[in-house]
């Protein structure tokens, strides 16, 4: 039989046919959970689950922007993360108070979010988060 004096040839032929298909399955395994992993910290820096949850469930306010700072960081490369120090005057006679937010805003809309300008916002009473409620985008 041939193929028992020519084993070693079978042998490399199904490597060099196999290993370029086994690289790319295992690449693409790879690439595909990076891209999970990276928007799963985009999620958690921009606190989208926080927000989502306030912006459902949240009373709604209105906020001075007392002061705006570039943390130097980005999101996606396109939004800038800006931390906000906000004066919040909640609706319905609720106490005004001061928070911080850090919020991934579009180089578009940095304009909206300068120092004097009103953000409307919801807030969660009870632990004074809060969510941007306008584009930010």
């Amino acid at each position: 039989m041939w193929f028992t004096e020519y084993w070693y040839l079978i042998v490399s032929v199904a490597v060099f046919v196999l290993l370029p298909f086994v690289l790319t399955t295992l690449a693409k395994r790879y690439v595909f959970r990076v891209v999970h992993l990276q928007s799963a910290v985009n999620r958690q820096v921009m606190g989208a689950d926080r927000a989502e949850r306030v912006l459902r469930t949240g009373q709604p306010a209105v906020a001075m922007v007392l002061e705006s700072y570039d943390t130097a960081m980005r999101v996606e490369r396109i939004y800038i993360l800006v931390r906000l120090k906000l004066q919040v005057q909640p609706e319905g006679g609720l106490p005004a108070f001061e928070t911080e937010l850090v919020a991934p805003i579009s180089p578009v809309k940095l304009a909206d979010f300068a120092p004097g300008r009103s953000v409307k916002l919801r807030f969660d009473p009870v632990s004074r988060e809060i969510a941007i409620d306008q584009p930010m985008r």
